[in-house]
């Protein structure tokens, strides 16, 4: 998979069909999209690709980072997983915001990047104050061999989006949000060193710093994987911030089982499993540890 970056003058080298969505997640329902986009250019005989941003769109408007449910980095590897052969990676400035919908069609996507066949879904909306939709998409259909578009993908009645995996990570439902996902909701960060009170105690703990605008599970243990150089470990995961004992932001700590390693400064990915119970403050050091014990079992018995 070539992944390039581009401007609204990046000219393509070749044709190809396009799946176009924000892909926040990269959850079942852009799953869809993308397989279709595989297969339809496969019927055509060209490349697939995908259109992504370097940063959430909503990022150009409001105050600080939206949160994210992936990085760029996951969203390759999943992406080629699925079989796309050219990810477009471009900057959603303020120039490509005023594009007309006829602009962004015509201009950019046909004439530009040689797209002969798109992919969006049902509510897909683009070009100046989002005032491009489907309906105006089939009007100019002649400008490429095919438009495709997905009718609404549900789980259990209700519309998978990103929107709904966020609420479901706020709240703790990890196992809903990673049936939507088609895996584990994961988080990045950097092993940091911490005040050592858990390893006194007997437990411990991995302390991440994100390495992103990760969104935020409901403060509590949690029942995870930790991924270090490639390899997987039980642990057990406190999120929140350790009210028995500090008060001082929030802290992601994980117990991970049978393990006896220096990883100071190593980058793992922690995926978290399901949620095990909700933060609580101790009246004492020693009942919290007794607590931790509890959740370890928890993880130890999976």
């Amino acid at each position: 998979m070539k992944i390039i970056e581009i401007d609204l003058n990046y000219i393509a080298d070749e044709d190809s069909v396009i799946a176009l969505g924000n892909f926040d997640g990269v959850h079942k329902g852009h799953m869809e999209l993308i397989n279709r986009a595989v297969k339809n250019a496969k019927k055509l005989n060209i490349k697939s690709s995908l259109l992504l941003f370097n940063e959430h769109t909503d990022n150009l408007f409001k105050v600080g980072k939206k949160d994210i449910i992936t990085t760029n980095q996951t969203k390759f590897e999943i992406i080629e997983g699925l079989g796309v052969d050219i990810i477009y990676l471009i900057n959603f400035t303020r120039e490509f915001m005023s594009y007309t919908p006829i602009m962004f069609l015509k201009d950019f996507l046909a004439d530009n990047l040689k797209i002969k066949g798109i992919v969006v879904g049902y509510d897909y909306t683009y070009g100046y104050k989002k005032s491009g939709d489907v309906d105006f998409l089939n009007k100019n259909k002649f400008l490429f061999k095919s438009v495709d578009v997905i009718d609404q993908i549900s789980s259990h009645g209700v519309k998978i989006s990103s929107t709904l995996i966020r609420s479901l990570i706020e709240e703790g439902k990890l196992k809903e949000a990673n049936e939507l996902l088609s895996r584990p909701y994961k988080l990045i960060g950097e092993i940091i060193h911490a005040k050592g009170l858990g390893k006194k105690m007997g437990y411990p703990t991995a302390n991440l710093k994100l390495i992103d605008n990760f969104v935020i599970p409901k403060f509590g243990v949690y029942d995870t994987d930790i991924i270090i150089n490639g390899e997987r470990f039980r642990a057990s995961t406190n999120i929140g911030t350790n009210p028995t004992v500090e008060h001082d932001g929030i802290k992601i700590e994980a117990h991970i089982l049978d393990f006896n390693r220096d990883i100071y400064g190593e980058i793992v990915e922690l995926e978290l499993l399901d949620f095990v119970r909700p933060e609580l403050k101790f009246d004492s050091i020693e009942e919290l540890f007794e607590q931790i014990a509890k959740d370890v079992l928890v993880t130890r018995n999976r």
